[in-house]
């Protein structure tokens, strides 16, 4: 179990990270320009112009006690058309992500009007993005598109504006989408595999600067400061745990240096509870316990 912890803690260099590590995705969007390369490459039907508020990290909570909700990337385009693109590297299941996307889209839903509007005429076109490195539905595509439609009459959209998109690194279907959209998939998990064989322009360029961000010495110096972060919020909740281990039994003990590191973590970082959680490697079935135990 030891030699498990301590290989969970052992810093993975940021020259092998992927787009599908948080780390660099996350970098990589606050960018502008990297961000608009890459939604012009998943979009390659239409012009994506000059976007406008591109965040990353972007947390929103529409009740002070609604669940808070953390977005990877949420950009304007000059046509106010919104995107949020979420890099989603483990499978937590096909309920677990859809529904997941199905929040996002109403977390980003209810903030688009302002307290009072009626008009919601004015609410923008929204594109929810998840880029994995599996097949969610089981169909060799590397692209998924959902939009509502109707039962009754087939063919018939609802042609509210909501869009939502699941994009698949280990697609099939070459032939019926574009080689660009292919390369950009295929680099964005594995760099090291595809990069040298990249023949569209905007997957070059993208290559070029995910390149240059992994040579910023600010970006080093940011991954280096993250990872010091967690590193000590994990010596300090396991200290925690240990000490009051001594004291209550060893399992309670456990989870009250858990929920110190979380605590840390956040006061450090200022990050949201669901990153907190992730970051400290706590698995997905447990996250609902440390919730409940932070409320309290």
């Amino acid at each position: 179990m030891k030699n498990r912890q301590e290989q969970k803690q052992v810093r993975k260099p940021l020259k092998d990270l992927t787009l599908l590590d948080r780390f660099l995705f996350d970098t990589a969007m606050s960018d502008p320009e990297i961000c608009r390369n890459i939604l012009s490459i998943i979009f390659s039907d239409r012009e994506i112009s000059r976007l406008r508020h591109g965040t990353a990290e972007k947390t929103l909570e529409s009740f002070y006690d609604s669940r808070a909700v953390r977005l990877d990337l949420l950009a304007f385009d000059e046509n106010d058309i919104v995107y949020d693109a979420e890099a989603q590297k483990e499978n937590k299941g096909k309920r677990f992500l859809l529904r997941r996307s199905r929040l996002y889209q109403s977390a980003i839903d209810v903030n688009l009007l302002k307290p009072g509007d009626l008009d919601f005429g004015k609410m923008n076109d929204v594109y929810v993005i998840f880029i994995a490195p599996f097949d969610l539905f089981g169909e060799n595509k590397y692209m998924y598109t959902f939009q509502m439609t109707c039962d009754e009459v087939p063919g018939l959209p609802m042609d509210d504006g909501a869009v939502r998109i699941f994009l698949n690194t280990r697609g099939r279907n070459d032939d019926e989408v574009p080689q660009g959209l292919v390369e950009f998939l295929h680099y964005a998990e594995a760099p090291e595999r595809y990069g040298k064989d990249i023949k569209d322009f905007r997957v070059q360029e993208l290559a070029s600067q995910i390149e240059m961000l992994k040579g910023s010495q600010e970006v080093g110096v940011k991954y280096m400061r993250l990872w010091e972060e967690l590193a000590e919020a994990r010596i300090e909740g396991r200290e925690a745990g240990l000490k009051e281990g001594l004291s209550e039994g060893h399992e309670a003990g456990m989870t009250d240096g858990i929920l110190a590191s979380i605590r840390n973590l956040m006061k450090q970082t200022g990050w949201p509870l669901e990153k907190a959680l992730t970051m400290l490697d706590i698995p997905e079935d447990e996250h609902e316990k440390y919730l409940k135990l932070l409320e309290k």
